[in-house]
């Protein structure tokens, strides 16, 4: 399957076997130059760099495995496959109104930290 481009998802490369394949650290500070890592993502990419400044030299570096996750993640999907994210819940593509969709339903634990 080749890569999908979605809008506003920055996705790694895929080869012929649906493997991610690390992408050039070249390519994605570009992409970050013209769209900067912010929200939400730039906390968890800030947080990767904190918490593995031995893997992880910058924040383009860091944002790179956060796209990689994404990616496998969405061609998971895109394949139909269940995926379960021990601890945080799982996505799965479901038909509502005829049209296919994402839905994720919390793990227990996910669910017991938010009620707290």
């Amino acid at each position: 399957m080749a890569n999908q481009d979605y809008p506003g998802v920055c996705m790694s490369c895929s080869n012929k076997s649906c493997q991610v394949v690390a992408s050039d650290i070249d390519a994605v500070r570009e992409r970050v130059k013209h769209d900067p890592i912010s929200g939400y993502t730039k906390n968890i990419v800030n947080n990767l760099t904190t918490a593995m400044s031995d893997k992880f030299a910058d924040d383009y570096e860091a944002f790179l495995a956060f796209d990689v996750i994404k990616a496998a993640i969405v061609m998971g999907l895109k394949n139909g496959q269940l995926i379960d994210l021990s601890g945080f819940g799982e996505f799965k593509v479901d038909t509502v109104n005829g049209q296919k969709t994402v839905t994720f339903k919390a793990a227990p634990s996910l669910n017991a930290v938010i009620k707290e």
